[in-house]
């Protein structure tokens, strides 16, 4: 069991344990978030260590480079991710409900950006450069990899639009206030940059 494993479970451990009291609603819906973020944190711990770190150590080994719009790619999915999990820690926080809904919105503009670094990757491919070859498939397993970090990112926010009555079985309840907001610029994420 690593470090990370024995911790979630302690953690866990002890929620359980906090769940066999007498709890208010509003202290199991509380106990149901942490409890959520636990285990998405866990999942995308999970994916860094089975999933990129091998994939890191396979591109070393094989001394691979990516080209520089691959690399280009990566880092902007990568800023996505990051500004995600600092947006979805500021909702477990907060309970806010606006920056829930932004955040569950920006899963659909991931997905977007996922089937666009692909279409870019594969014209690139066409040229034949060697250097693509060789990457592609360790660059569609990254792009991969950090989609589904930015899915268990957005998992965190679920408890709380739930529990705010925002969530139909499939997508979100449209309201005259998210109508308005998504018909203006996204001003709380900040938008993702290429480059080092």
């Amino acid at each position: 069991m690593t470090g990370s494993t024995a911790s979630t479970s302690s953690i866990k451990l002890y929620l359980v344990k906090v769940s066999r009291n007498e709890l208010t609603d509003e202290e199991s819906r509380r106990l149901f978030e942490i409890i959520t973020l636990i285990t998405n944190l866990e999942h995308i711990g999970d994916i860094i260590d089975k999933n990129l770190r091998e994939l890191a150590e396979k591109k070393i080994r094989k001394r691979f480079t990516f080209s520089p719009e691959g690399l280009a790619e990566i880092r902007d999915f990568h800023q996505r991710v990051a500004s995600a999990l600092s947006l979805a820690l500021n909702v477990f926080a907060t309970r806010d409900i606006v920056l829930a809904r932004q955040l569950f919105a920006d899963k659909a503009a991931m997905r977007e950006a996922e089937r666009h670094a692909a279409d870019s990757h594969f014209q690139r491919l066409r040229s034949g450069r060697p250097e693509l070859i060789e990457t592609s498939a360790i660059h569609l397993d990254i792009i991969r990899d950090l989609k589904r970090i930015h899915g268990h990112i957005v998992s965190i926010a679920y408890p709380i639009l739930e529990s705010a009555n925002e969530l139909r079985e499939s997508r979100l309840r449209e309201t005259k206030a998210a109508a308005e907001q998504r018909e203006m610029p996204s001003v709380l994420i900040p938008a993702p940059h290429s480059g080092g």
